[in-house]
This record gives structure tokens, C-alpha cells and sequence, in this order.
């Protein structure tokens, strides 16, 4: 498992966060010097958090040290959500098998994070609701019991989450059709309904990639 110290995972999340803001576009340079004015640190966590970046495909360097965002494609990106239909798919469907970790610990914090992405979405503070949707469907992948399903999601999911930004900025989209799609699909975990559950998550995933395409 990825171990980070505290300055190294609140720097990797703020520059996430950059990203998603639109601080920077697709096959922009980075560098070192820049990111530590803007955090005002040190280069040295700055370095330790850009490592741990590049590793998860976030963030992209050359061999001779050139550190730049990566440039994304609809077709990739079209991959990535068929990677997470079936991660997200598999850990939905081993804890509504009841294999997962107990619906008492799962569900109250879905619904935490369903809430605050509502709210959010309502006062257009598209940071926090994108930290908050990744949180919701990181939760999912949690209810599976499965430490190395979550470690592996997590590397998709952040580079997922990144050039769904880059290629559309939050201020240009709609986020209600987020919000339904974790209402729709708590409403089919809280009735028990697996195939529901999966359906919804499904819609939720594919209306993603549908959004970007218009």
C-alpha cells in the first residue's frame, strides 16, 4: 500500500484540485519551482507529491525531467469509464451479496456524500463537489472488503476524475445529473434490489461519458 506523509497527500490533493479548476490545460508544462510558490513549501514534499502524480498517470514527465498534463482523448476517457463500470460494478455487487463490509458502516457515509454533493451542486462550488463525488464512489469500491480492488481503482479513478475536468470544465456542466445518480443509486442499495443497484450505477457511469460528448 502507498504510504504518504501528511504535507505529501494534502499537496497531492491541491494540485488535483488545480486541475479540476482549470488552473492549468492538457499539455501544459509544470514545474517544480512553480508548484512550491503556489503552495508556498518546499520543493521537497513538492517533489514527493509530484512522484507520487506521475505514478498514478495524473501528471506525466519526460526522461529528462519535463513535467507536463497529460493530454486526454474522448476514447480514452470512454476507457477509463469502462474500467470503472467494472470495478465500481464488482465491489457494488460483493457488498450487496452481503461479502462486502457491513451496510451499517457503508451506507450512512454514501449518504453523507451524497448530501454534501447536493448541496453543493446547488451553491456551484465545483472543487468540493468533484472531491466529494470521488468520495461517494470511493466509498463503493470500499464496501468490497477489497484492499487491493481499491488500491487499484484509485489510480483510475484520480486520473478519471482529472481529464473529466480538463476536457470540460466544471462551470460548464450540470451537476443535478450527478445528484440524481446517487439518488438513484442509494435508493436501490437501501431496498436491498442488487440488480437495480447495478443498473443505476451503470446509467450513472455511461451518462458521465455521455455529457462529455455533447
Amino acid at each position: 500500500m502507498r504510504i504518504k506523509s501528511n504535507l505529501d497527500e494534502i499537496l497531492y490533493d491541491r494540485i488535483i484540485e488545480s486541475l479540476i479548476s482549470g488552473d492549468y490545460v492538457m499539455g501544459e508544462n509544470i514545474t517544480l519551482d512553480e508548484l512550491a510558490r503556489r503552495f508556498e513549501v518546499s520543493r521537497t514534499p513538492v517533489v514527493q507529491a509530484v512522484k507520487l502524480l506521475v505514478n498514478d498517470g495524473i501528471l506525466s514527465s519526460m526522461s529528462n525531467g519535463r513535467l507536463y498534463v497529460p493530454e486526454y482523448s474522448l476514447d480514452t476517457v470512454r476507457e477509463m469509464c469502462e474500467v470503472r463500470r467494472l470495478l465500481e460494478g464488482y465491489a457494488l455487487g460483493e457488498f450487496m451479496a452481503g461479502r462486502g463490509r457491513p451496510a451499517g458502516e457503508i451506507v450512512p457515509t454514501l449518504e453523507d456524500y451524497a448530501s454534501q454533493c447536493r448541496r453543493l451542486a446547488g451553491e456551484t462550488r465545483y472543487v468540493e463537489f468533484a472531491t466529494a463525488d470521488r468520495k461517494f464512489h470511493r466509498t463503493l469500491v470500499e464496501a468490497s472488503g477489497n484492499g487491493v480492488l481499491l488500491e487499484t481503482y484509485s489510480r483510475v479513478q484520480g486520473r478519471f476524475l482529472v481529464a473529466n475536468y480538463l476536457i470540460r470544465p466544471p462551470r460548464t456542466r450540470n451537476l443535478s445529473g450527478t445528484v440524481a445518480g446517487h439518488d438513484a443509486i442509494l435508493g436501490a442499495i437501501s431496498s436491498g434490489d442488487a440488480e437495480a443497484a447495478a443498473a443505476a450505477l451503470h446509467e450513472h457511469i455511461v451518462g458521465v461519458l455521455n455529457a462529455l460528448s455533447v
